[in-house]
């Protein structure tokens, strides 16, 4: 499956709620979408779409392997996004 076509089920994937790098791609492999040599932050990362929101900490875990990124569409951001205070 080509790189846009992926990316359009990776958005329809998060439009429900946020999710982590592992779990998109175990959603992706488990549905068969995710080529073995495909990197899924690298092709997330080319989607002005889908925005990395925040990290996941490995409660427990030591070593070098960096923490998970969080990820959601533009449009999940938006809509629960704060309101922001006015400032009078």
């Amino acid at each position: 499956m080509e790189a846009d076509k992926i990316r359009l089920v990776i958005r329809k994937y998060l439009s429900e709620q946020p999710r982590n790098s592992a779990e998109i791609a175990a959603w992706l492999s488990s549905q068969e979408y995710l080529p073995g040599s495909l990197d899924v932050t690298a092709l997330m990362e080319s989607d002005a779409t889908i925005v990395r929101i925040g990290t996941v900490r490995k409660s427990g875990m030591t070593g070098s392997t960096p923490p998970l990124s969080e990820w959601a569409t533009e449009e999940w951001v938006q809509h629960h996004e704060r309101a922001k205070p006015d400032n009078k």
